[in-house]
């Protein structure tokens, strides 16, 4: 699915999604006459629910929220908790899910176990029995050694999804010729 765009550092979004129930029913409740809250609003969504974001680092979806709505300047009061904007993140992430996205997201969360694993060594630790240190720092610098090719891992992933996405974007605006069909 891809309703948004990013053109000239502003999240836009096609016609076609206003066709969408989720997408449209965010766009009917802002009354005002430049529609600046629905804009807003749509762009959360993107941000919250698309491959491309810049937050989809950020694992944690109220961690993310919180971002995300600082990044888009929100007043205080704005949740994006409201049902619109929940059906409309949930109905964009189901039909933007792929395989690559899933293995993405895999292996996204993976990549965080792995980091937080780390960040909790306690490299005084002791056996309480042998007084030995209990975690081995031959295996914890092998790790450690692994990073970098577990972070160009995940970069090539995200390349391939965004690719996925150019490609479906650009074939889902294609017109099918007459002699296009299989079997001709």
């Amino acid at each position: 699915m891809n309703l948004f765009e990013i053109v000239n550092n502003v999240v836009t979004f096609s016609p076609q999604a206003l066709l969408a129930k989720p997408f449209k029913s965010i766009w009917d409740a802002d009354e005002s006459e430049d529609k600046m809250t629905a804009t807003l609003e749509m762009a959360y969504v993107y941000y919250m629910a698309d491959e491309r974001s810049d937050f989809m680092h950020i694992l944690d979806m109220d961690e993310r929220a919180q971002e995300v709505k600082l990044w888009l300047d929100m007043h205080s009061g704005w949740s994006g908790q409201r049902k619109e904007i929940v059906r409309a993140i949930h109905y964009y992430t189901k039909l933007s899910e792929t395989t690559s996205t899933k293995l993405l997201q895999s292996t996204r969360l993976v990549l965080q176990k792995i980091s937080e694993f780390l960040d909790n060594i306690n490299m005084n630790e002791r056996d309480e029995r042998t007084k030995k240190p209990i975690h081995d720092i031959g295996k914890i610098t092998g790790a450690v050694e692994k990073i970098p090719k577990l972070i160009k891992a995940i970069n090539e992933i995200e390349k391939e999804v965004i690719k996925e996405k150019e490609l479906k974007a650009q074939s889902g605006n294609r017109t099918q010729s007459m002699f296009d069909d299989a079997g001709i």
